[in-house]
């Protein structure tokens, strides 16, 4: 229950300190209850529903029986993930990998006891947390960690019969071999996402680029040229288009920077800098802010590459 506890404060973003302000406890007595040193009782629950807005109790009984769990629970869930991937922006991967992992470690569990008609909508997300601890485990530096979680996001969405959560998982590990310089694993993830069907036009969006710089990372100029005309017309076509929430920092900004990303590794350093500086200054501020977009705010002063 102490473990529950945590991951629910630390999904809202409120340190120890910000919740013993909001409950009238001690920063000490709550990382007591949290670490398991002292039981967690009835109304210390209720003082973090309270202070956070979430179903904890619920959360604890489908982690307790997951044969149990229900729509409300798999929402309950969804929500707190939600709030994770934006704490993620402020706080970097590391900060929230022991939470998500947790995530992960029970949304299998509510995947594989859960039964007919929620069988689907557990394994889609258990498929949807799998892919989110894999890029974090890679951006926290275990390459072998988020290989295999990518291998299980893709899995579930298979199972779950999910295309959206199936391409994602197909793009993230393109990402991962780019990363790792098999760019002829990138090559086949890349062209595998793009066969399936029916997937958000912001994902579809993302996997054009993708291709782009597949094929700028072999030297196919012309290729990726041609790649980077296909792909800007089809973000021009999805602007209007809601992001989902697993990639809701799919905006035309974001665009900017992979259009920089493949200019720069055909040697057009100029205007790969200039669409990295328009693509920041197209984005929300709470998306530049973001410890993974350091990286591209470097390149576009010109403290360094544009990231390829």
């Amino acid at each position: 229950m102490g473990s529950v506890l945590r991951a629910a404060r630390t999904a809202a973003g409120v340190s120890l300190a910000g919740m013993a302000e909001r409950t009238n406890y001690s920063k000490p007595y709550l990382g007591q209850l949290e670490t398991g040193k002292r039981e967690v009782l009835p109304h210390h629950i209720a003082a973090y529903e309270h202070a956070l807005g979430v179903d904890i109790e619920r959360l604890a009984y489908v982690a307790a029986t997951p044969r149990r769990a229900d729509s409300s629970s798999l929402a309950s869930l969804a929500t707190i993930l939600s709030s994770t991937r934006r704490l993620e922006d402020a706080v970097g991967a590391r900060g929230v990998l022991d939470t998500v992992r947790g995530f992960d470690r029970l949304s299998r569990s509510l995947a594989h006891h859960a039964r007919s008609p929620l069988a689907g909508s557990a394994a889609c997300l258990a498929s949807e947390i799998s892919q989110y601890r894999g890029w974090l485990e890679l951006a926290s530096g275990d390459r072998a960690a988020g290989e295999r979680c990518l291998n299980s996001a893709i899995t579930l969405a298979r199972n779950a019969d999910a295309p959206d959560r199936l391409v994602h998982g197909l793009s993230f590990k393109a990402y991962a071999a780019l990363e790792a310089r098999r760019v002829g694993d990138a090559a086949a993830l890349t062209e595998e996402a793009l066969r399936v069907r029916g997937v958000h036009p912001l994902i579809r969006v993302y996997d054009r680029y993708q291709l782009a710089r597949v094929h700028a990372a072999t030297g196919e100029t012309h290729a990726a040229q041609r790649a980077l005309v296909v792909a800007d017309k089809a973000a021009e076509a999805a602007a209007g288009e809601e992001p989902p929430d697993a990639g809701y920092w799919y905006t035309e900004g974001l665009w900017g920077l992979h259009r920089g990303r493949v200019l720069w590794l055909l040697g057009q350093h100029q205007g790969a800098r200039r669409e990295v500086r328009s693509g920041l200054a197209a984005m929300p501020q709470e998306h530049r802010d973001a410890t993974w977009a350091a990286k591209w705010v470097k390149a576009a002063r010109g403290d360094g590459e544009v990231p390829h």
